[in-house]
């Protein structure tokens, strides 16, 4: 194996592997049995694979889920070009469709900058910490690496952060502490 393709397998090992169960569910989940999930699956690393250079991906995981996401609307396309499946209309309108409605996006930016304004009370690393976690989808070890810390304490920043950020939207809300 050349040293290009060797860093291309590492690469999906690391980075796209353990997302698997992930991606499946995610199918299984959106399209149930109108899909067959393995051979999504199966494409998905054999694309990934193929790639010629692996650096214009930021992150895996979204890469892992688009491409998937691409074979199966390749997959409905082609059964129906084919007549494979009959899917209706309107099957195929909730296949194209998975932008969120502008309303939903406003909502989740919102609640974005007020998680954000929670976090701004957090001590410099822990908001960090969530920060990569949550936000980017840095693993933990990448997380710890990227700040210089070990990944036991990303893993406490992480739990202690996420309790606090519920409690205080708990407290905001009027809920029972």
């Amino acid at each position: 194996m050349t040293a290009p393709r060797e860093k291309i397998a590492r690469w999906v090992a690391v980075e796209i592997l353990p997302h698997e169960a992930s991606v499946r569910g995610w199918l299984s989940r959106r399209w149930g049995s109108a899909l067959d999930v393995d051979d999504v699956v199966q494409e998905a690393y054999c694309r990934i694979a193929a790639l010629g250079s692996i650096e214009h991906i930021e992150n895996g995981r979204a890469y892992f889920f688009t491409t998937a996401r691409s074979i199966a609307m390749d997959t409905f396309r082609r059964s129906k070009v084919a007549g494979e499946k009959a899917m209706t209309e309107i099957e195929l309108w909730s296949v194209e469709d998975e932008y969120p409605r502008a309303d939903r996006a406003a909502e989740a930016t919102q609640e974005l900058l007020r998680i954000d304004g929670l976090l701004s009370t957090f001590s410099l690393t822990c908001r960090r910490v969530i920060e990569l976690r949550r936000l980017q989808g840095l693993s933990q070890k990448e997380t710890a690496k990227q700040l210089g810390i070990s990944e036991h304490s990303v893993e406490n920043h992480v739990t202690r952060g996420i309790r606090r950020v519920l409690k205080m939207l708990k407290d905001q809300e009027g809920g029972p502490s």
